[in-house]
């Protein structure tokens, strides 16, 4: 079995979090929600997440960085 690709998505917004989990799980994915790690105040989280494979990791990305994430 491959191991899980990390993908760390910075300033998730609470209102994106239901969003964030329903696209983990179109991959097969999982996370881990963290106060974010810089010291500036931000209104979101940072998402820390893993994929079974590469491809779907790139997918994931790919959809989290478009345009309001569509």
């Amino acid at each position: 079995m491959e191991e899980f690709e990390p993908v760390l998505v910075r300033n998730v917004h609470h209102s994106d979090l239901e969003r964030l989990c329903k696209s983990v799980k179109t991959y097969a994915g999982c996370y881990v929600l963290k106060d974010p790690s810089s010291e500036a105040e931000t209104a979101g989280l940072d998402a820390h997440c893993w994929f079974p494979s590469r491809d779907d990791s790139i997918l994931f990305q790919l959809q989290w960085a478009a345009p309001n994430h569509a």
